[in-house]
């Protein structure tokens, strides 16, 4: 029968190399997952297979059946172990299929064959297509109709065999590769030459170019080239592609010369303006490039002839910066001439002509700056297999170099005599590390050499503060620089804004996003050099440099606790530096502003251990006293208390206190108040933390300090809900929750939004205590919280588990512990492991469950927790007896009841009488099950806890246990 399907062919890529890589046992596994991945696939979208080599070959009735397949085909190959990439071919057009006989079928043969034309073009077409790219031929695109996905054309193609070039389309999700594949021995590109109707098809490869040869692999970029390639065909026809040396820009450009050459039927010009220095030199240059010979009359008119004269054509003008000054007068002119001509322009400054578009050129990301560095190492020793450490090694190494081609390849080049280790432990030379060990001789020899070039362009404004922006770690603002950059013992000193702006503009300063900017790690190192070298430009050398960190220090040491906390911790790290060079320069004032900023920052952050260290290295210093040092002690404190060191964090705080009482500090003394009541609270001594609570709220109110006022509300809250005083606890919270917005005061909003959460879980109420949480989520991630969003994680996992859905709890666990160790917070971690116990119990892991509760209750006893160590030592009880180790159990009751009993909480006391019913009833002992159920029914009672709470549903369950 004959008929008009959609044929798919598909080929995995570097099977070979991988089998070779695995080895043929661990590729076979890996194969038949794909198999099964493949096929499962083809249920979904309607297709038939009809034969399987490495790849598949399919049929669909409908061609936009086709086209799903492909695409999610390719998402779902990322996701096996070891993550594949295919090529894929479509193609629509009529086949004849034969069926093979019982007899055939039966000795091997396949039970439909597919013949007709289009079954090689379908094939010819695959075989064109990158990994992880989908081709399709003209009939496919019309065949499919109008899609909601990407479809870029890559031109027209000759396939041997055929009479006449197909147009091939790619269509993709916004990560295919859409970029033109190369020519094959079969298939190859061609571009129509004269008449656009009637002109002659010449294959691509004989289009006239002056493009240098591509001496080794390109690596990545894919999208910078699909960027450009974008900005082209809309219309763009002047692109200057920013960045700073060493960057990759020439790179680039070429690559898009070559792979782009079919857009361009009057060839790619490529022009090296690197030794030009005047209107001359740049024509010059580009007659070369253009290979034209310059005649009597005025160059740039006769190469505008020339360029117009070439029609649709692509001129590269590489090395454009230090001839921005002329840009107008040789390219501007070209541009106003040459209307079908493109111009494609690398320079580490913006240009500034009419129809200038800038494209800059960010840093390599991760992956691909890996990939160089293994490509070129490779090049470089041919037995080159780097193990584990060295994966990890190469892997930092990149990041360090900031992501830079030039770095990249110059490091790589060094693997002939050092590891990637050993590399790394030698970044503190960069310079010398990164100079070219081979027989190169030009600018980017080296990364000084790169820099270098760039830096002799600068006039001295624009050098010193470059210079003086190397003082900022991890960015900085507009206000910033201006607080820090001096300029004043120049003459006619420019505004601090302009000259910023020309560094962004000549790519030593990177933006990043609104009003913030940072410099590459390599640059900030050549910059921080010339600040405290002596002769690098008026006014450098050792002064300057601490003229410029003191300015630095002022600054970010007068931030209040909001600014230095906003951005999500932004400021973290000038913060950090800023105090210890006031530390080193014995500035206890700036130490001390710094220290409490830079805890702000930490606190949502983390981890708290650094803010711990920097506290003790200000507490250190002479002549600390007064407001200052009371409030580097109670940074000490909350650090030492986040970190479970609660005797010495309670030191701190009383020392704290007798030092703010003594300046006046009543802010001060109210915030050590809260931090203390909590601590104390927590050891069962609940009446001395009310009393701080009352004398923080009282000190908040004559301070007229809302902030503090609502902090002290909500931990107030917090005393009356260990207490199971569940009224006044919610009294307190919607007090403080109201506060909290009316003031702005949003770190406490989330943080109460979260405790209203635990409030009603404990109550039963699992969707308003969802719905809390995940509100509290929200305003925590907003802010960068790192800190309160883990505590709301390990809420929600126990509420998906009293929700029934144990998987999903566990998982939510287990990213809040992940998250708890990470900052370094014990007390979290200790919950969330305790949490981990209930869940692996509730599953029926309970061997599981007593290891998560063991190192629970190690840390609450470190911490002096006793009411949560009261609660994971009867937790721990019951697991105990659903294992049969009923003398354990026992114990550990009586251990729980020691602790929880002082504390009065009924709740607690409540789950734990439930908690001795049932050890009781698994261990035989039936007698003393009803009088213990009874003191829980009477508890509930007390606390007003109904069948939907925690407690209610605890005894409801131990009813169907024992009735069971």
């Amino acid at each position: 029968m004959s008929t008009l399907p959609a044929l798919l062919l598909t080929d995995l890529v570097d099977s070979a190399a991988l089998t070779q890589q695995m080895g043929d046992e661990a590729y076979a596994q890996l194969s038949a997952r794909h198999d099964r991945l493949a096929r499962d696939l083809l249920r979904q979208w309607h297709g038939q297979e009809i034969d399987k080599t490495d790849g598949f070959l399919f049929i669909f009735q409908q061609p936009a059946d086709a086209l799903g397949y492909a695409l999610a085909y390719h998402r779902a190959l990322a996701t096996l172990p070891v993550p594949m990439k295919a090529r894929a071919g479509l193609h629509v057009g009529q086949v004849v299929m034969r069926e093979a006989t019982p007899e055939d079928v039966a000795l091997g043969a396949k039970p439909v064959e597919v013949d007709g034309v289009s079954k090689p073009i379908a094939a010819r077409v695959m075989s064109t297509a990158l990994g992880g790219q989908t081709l399709l031929t003209q009939a496919a695109i019309d065949a499919i109709g109008p899609t909601t996905h990407r479809v870029v054309s890559h031109g027209h193609w000759q396939v041997k065999g055929l009479p006449v070039p197909i147009e091939l389309f790619e269509v993709g999700e916004p990560d295919a590769p859409f970029t033109p594949p190369p020519d094959s021995v079969k298939v190859w590109r061609v571009v129509r030459h004269g008449d656009k109707n009637a002109g002659l098809w010449l294959p691509l490869r004989e289009l006239p170019h002056s493009l240098p040869a591509e001496r080794d692999a390109f690596v990545g970029r894919r999208r910078t080239l699909q960027d450009l390639a974008q900005r082209f065909d809309a219309g763009a026809r002047l692109v200057s592609l920013l960045g700073i040396g060493g960057g990759g820009k020439t790179r680039v450009a070429t690559r898009y010369g070559w792979a782009w050459m079919g857009e361009y039927p009057g060839g790619v010009w490529f022009c090296d303006l690197a030794p030009a220095r005047s209107i001359e030199g740049i024509a010059s240059a580009v007659a070369q490039g253009l290979q034209v010979p310059l005649g009597p009359e005025d160059p740039v008119v006769q190469l505008g002839h020339a360029i117009a004269g070439r029609g649709t054509c692509l001129v590269i003008l590489d090395n454009f910066e230090h001839l921005a000054r002329h840009a107008e007068a040789t390219l501007g002119r070209w541009l106003d001439r040459a209307m079908d001509a493109r111009f494609l322009v690398t320079t580490r400054e913006v240009l500034g002509i009419p129809g200038e578009e800038t494209l800059a050129l960010a840093p390599m990301q991760g992956d691909d700056a890996q990939a160089l560095f293994m490509r070129r190492a490779e090049a470089a020793r041919r037995d080159f297999k780097p193990g584990p450490d060295d994966a990890e090694a190469i892997a930092t190494l990149v990041g360090l170099l900031d992501g830079l081609p030039l770095a990249i390849e110059l490091a790589a080049a060094r693997t002939r005599t050092l590891a990637p280790r050993a590399l790394l432990a030698r970044m503190s030379e960069r310079f010398k590390l990164l100079a070219s060990s081979g027989g190169r001789l030009d600018r980017q020899a080296t990364l000084r050499a790169t820099f270098d070039w760039s830096w002799g362009l600068l006039p001295t404004a624009e050098k010193s503060a470059l210079a003086q922006l190397s003082v900022f770690e991890g960015g900085f603002t507009l206000e910033a620089a201006e607080a820090v950059i001096d300029l004043s013992a120049l003459e006619d000193p420019p505004w601090t804004l302009d000259v910023l702006q020309a560094l962004v503009d000549k790519s030593f300063v990177r933006t990043l996003g609104q009003e913030r900017y940072d410099l590459l790690g390599s640059v900030q190192a050549y910059a921080a050099e010339h600040l405290g070298t002596e002769g690098r430009y008026t006014g450098s050398g050792p002064a300057a440099r601490l003229a410029a960190e003191g300015r630095h220090g002022a600054w970010f040491a007068g931030l209040d606790n909001a600014a230095a906390s906003a951005g999500r911790g932004i400021e973290l790290d000038n913060l950090v530096v800023a105090c210890r060079r006031a530390v080193a320069r014995a500035d206890t004032h700036q130490a001390a502003g710094a220290l409490e900023g830079g805890w702000a920052a930490l606190n949502l952050r983390g981890p708290f251990k650094a803010g711990a260290d920097l506290a003790e290295l200000v507490l250190g210093m002479p002549g600390l006293e007064g407001r200052e040092a009371a409030r580097a002690h109670a940074v000490s404190g909350m650090a030492l208390e986040a970190a479970g060191q609660r005797q010495a964090a309670l030191a701190r705080y009383a020392r704290a206190t007798e030092l703010a009482v003594a300046a006046g500090d009543r802010g001060c003394q109210a915030m050590v108040a809260i931090r203390r009541a909590a601590l104390l609270a927590r050891a069962g001594q609940v009446d001395t933390a009310r009393l701080d609570l009352q004398q923080a709220l009282q000190l908040a109110q004559e301070d007229g300090d809302k902030a503090l006022k609502c902090a002290a509300l909500n931990v107030l809250g917090v005393l009356a809900f260990e207490g199971g005083a569940a009224a006044e606890a919610r009294a307190h919270y919607s007090a403080a929750l109201s506060l909290a917005r009316a003031c702005g005061e949003r770190r406490v909003e989330g943080a109460v939004l979260g405790n209203l959460g635990n409030l009603e879980a404990t109550a039963g109420q699992t969707q308003a205590a969802r719905a809390h949480a995940e509100a509290a989520l929200e305003v925590l991630r907003e802010l960068g919280d790192r800190t309160r969003e883990a505590m709301t994680l390990v809420n929600l996992g126990m509420l998906r588990f009293f929700s029934g859905d144990v998987g999903d709890a566990a998982n939510v666990l287990q990213r809040g512990l992940v998250a708890a160790r990470e900052l370094g917070h014990r007390r979290l971690e200790c919950i969330a492991l305790g949490n981990l116990g209930l869940v692996l119990d509730g599953a029926g892991r309970h061997a599981e469950a007593v290891e998560r509760y063991d190192a629970a209750l190690a840390l609450a006893g470190q911490l002096g927790d006793r009411r949560t160590e009261g609660q994971f030592m009867g937790h721990r009880a019951v697991a105990l007896a659903r294992s049969d180790r009923f003398a354990e159990a026992q114990a550990c009751i009586e251990q729980a009841t020691s602790l929880l009993q002082p504390q009065g909480d009924p709740i607690s006391l409540g789950l734990l009488a439930v908690q001795r019913a049932e050890v009781a009833w698994r261990a035989g002992r039936h007698a003393e099950v009803q009088p213990a159920m009874d003191n829980a029914l009477a508890l509930a009672a007390a606390a007003e806890a109904g069948p939907e709470s925690e407690l209610g549903k605890a005894i409801a369950r131990l009813r169907e246990t024992v009735a069971g």
